[in-house]
């Protein structure tokens, strides 16, 4: 039989320490039933999930399912509630082809149904060996699944919207009593019975679809998704340092590639699967680090080998020790960061794998921090402009900037939502320099009236106003959705403190 496992823990801290010691009240894990993967099995989970939210309700916490604790911001983060730790509710099953409504338009083969600790990476290899493959996802895909969902983790796909774009339904339990199935009226895939297995009701409405799907965990716990995949593929990488020319600018800010050599060969005018620019004029003055990904077709003979790496490995912690340093000796940083950013932007000349093998699992290192903010394309070289007077200005940070790019994204809360849309990460040493850094790029970048939205998993100077400024409209729906589908007891136990300072959940009783 499923079950929770109560541990009488006192402190959380995420994967990268950029969160540390928030005061809870205990930690619960949920485990599944022993035995095979079973729909039969996934209901009994539900039931202990249920149970669990009675509980909350009955001793007035707040609970928060936490997938991988991979975000840097305070976003999962619960305090003096409990934290439900999902990472042994890891089942994945495909859907058959039969149990798809019969006017779905599209591929009814690559349907795949995965539990709420499935990590992004576990999936790649799950779904790649049976021939099927994401269409995009993160660089780092230790996250679960559902997190990333959460959160909206933005893609890796130049022309393709952020993760969750993949989801095509899942299971919400948001109160001892209910167990939903929520797909979008205007595109049903599923014919009811995987639900009915499961225990769940189907629930078929758009705004609902499009609100949950960002929840940010506020509607409840998400216990599977089903996600929609497409035949395996090959990406073939090829990254260079190039010169920072007008080509190059074109192509970021959105005016095609034809007029810019990227690395690798030039096919379908130019245009690339994957393209990103790393651009810094306080590191490497005049040059691009410019990665272009170019899809190819299966290879039946290539081989799915994916190089892991132990999650907490020796030298976990060196990260807090260099940002101490510079921190301490900010002269050594313009030097250090140089030589760290051509390490880790090494040429890379046609390296070729599965998109699974492209983007797969990477270490949480400690001592490291992320931002990401979102801004129009067509003013992504001002945002990048912006970041470079901010940091000049803040004075020598170990800090990094990367572009990326997506299109508009599904959910209310889409940290992906221009029709074109460039990513700005932020990436550096958690040193009290880079955060002052951070802030100072994203404030300036806020203050210059660029449209923009800061990604909800990532370090962030969020505000209730800026929230509000970034989604309008979309946010009132996301507040009005909740509270339809949510109990006055409920609203308060999947609150948090960080969507309470932000307006769009209410911390009383």
């Amino acid at each position: 039989m499923a079950r929770t496992i109560f541990h009488d823990e006192q402190r959380w801290t995420n994967w990268h320490l950029s969160v540390r010691d928030v005061p809870i009240a205990g930690r619960f894990e949920i485990l599944n039933g022993s035995g095979a993967a079973s729909l039969a099995g996934m209901k009994e989970t539900a039931a202990e999930i249920q149970k669990l939210i009675g509980r909350a309700i009955a001793e007035r916490r707040r609970l928060r399912a936490q997938g991988a604790a991979w975000s840097f911001s305070e976003a999962p983060a619960v305090p003096g509630g409990w934290c439900l730790a999902t990472g042994y509710a890891n089942w994945i099953f495909p859907l058959p082809e039969t149990h798809v409504v019969a006017e779905f338009a599209g591929d009814r083969t690559g349907f795949f149904l995965a539990q709420m600790g499935v990590a992004v990476g576990a999936f790649n290899r799950f779904v790649e060996a049976r021939g099927r493959s994401l269409r995009t996802s993160g660089a780092s895909n230790g996250q679960t699944f559902a997190g990333a969902m959460s959160t909206g983790t933005h893609g890796s796909a130049v022309d393709l919207p952020a993760i969750q774009s993949q989801i095509v339904g899942f299971q919400l339990i948001p109160s001892p009593d209910l167990n939903l199935w929520i797909e979008p009226a205007s595109r049903p895939v599923t014919d009811g019975r995987m639900a009915d297995a499961m225990g769940a009701t189907v629930v078929r409405d758009d705004r609902l679809f499009a609100a949950a799907l960002v929840g940010l965990g506020a509607f409840g716990v998400v216990h599977s998704v089903l996600i929609e995949t497409r035949p395996i593929f090959l990406l073939e990488s090829w990254r260079q340092r190039i010169p920072f020319s007008d080509g190059v600018r074109r192509a970021m800010t959105g005016g095609g590639f034809d007029s810019v050599d990227l690395p690798g060969p030039d096919v379908a005018g130019g245009r690339p699967y994957f393209f990103q620019s790393v651009v810094n004029s306080h590191i490497d003055k005049g040059f691009a680090y410019v990665t272009a990904g170019y899809e190819r077709p299966w290879d039946p003979g290539h081989a799915l080998s994916y190089d892991l790496t132990n999650k907490r490995a020796p030298g976990y912690n060196l990260g807090v020790v260099v940002a101490n340093i510079l921190d301490a000796a900010p002269g050594l940083t313009p030097p250090i960061t140089k030589l760290v950013l051509q390490d880790q932007l090494k040429p890379m000349l046609g390296k070729t794998g599965s998109w699974g093998q492209s983007f797969n699992f990477t270490t949480p290192r400690a001592g490291t921090a992320g931002a990401s903010i979102a801004v129009p394309v067509e003013r992504s070289l001002e945002a990048l402009d912006i970041a470079q007077r901010a940091l000049a200005r803040t004075g020598k940070a170990p800090l990094a900037f990367a572009c990326r790019y997506g299109v508009k994204s599904p959910g209310l809360l889409a940290f992906v939502r221009h029709p074109r849309t460039c990513i700005l990460d932020l990436d550096g040493l958690n040193s009290d320099r880079a955060r002052a850094a951070m802030r100072a790029v994203l404030l300036d970048i806020r203050a210059a009236g660029i449209p923009n939205a800061e990604h909800w998993g990532k370090m962030n100077e969020l505000t209730a106003a800026s929230v509000r400024d970034s989604y309008g409209a979309d946010l009132e729906s996301w507040i009005a959705a909740r509270t339809e589908l949510l109990g006055r007891e409920t609203e308060y136990v999947f609150g948090s403190a960080f969507l309470d300072r932000l307006g769009m959940t209410n911390p009383n009783w």
